[in-house]
């Protein structure tokens, strides 16, 4: 009982710290929770089970259709931010060169 209480006090001395450390397992606790949290409630609602074939892959096709336009947003937003730092970029060399 005494080392597991060790490495825990160990591990909370680092995240303390350690900024970078600290946030990426707090955005790992949340995604973990979310999970937990979205299983419990699919497996605890009796969402779906009244629908139909059809309407199952009605609700797979819009599932599909979501997934599709949250990855051209991201596209999207990397390439919009891959402009601006070009765009910056040129801009602090103008600026050196006058």
């Amino acid at each position: 009982m005494l080392p597991l209480l060790f490495i825990l006090i160990i591990v909370v001395a680092l995240l303390v710290m350690i900024p970078g450390l600290r946030e990426r397992a707090t955005e790992g606790l949340k995604n973990l929770t979310d999970v937990w949290i979205i299983d419990l409630l699919r497996g605890t609602s009796r969402f779906g089970a009244d629908l139909t074939d059809e309407g199952r892959a009605e609700q797979r096709r819009w599932s599909e259709q979501r997934l599709r336009n949250l990855r051209g947003l991201t596209l999207r937003a990397k390439k919009s931010f891959q402009r601006s730092a070009v765009s910056d970029q040129r801009g602090k060399d103008e600026k050196n060169t006058d």
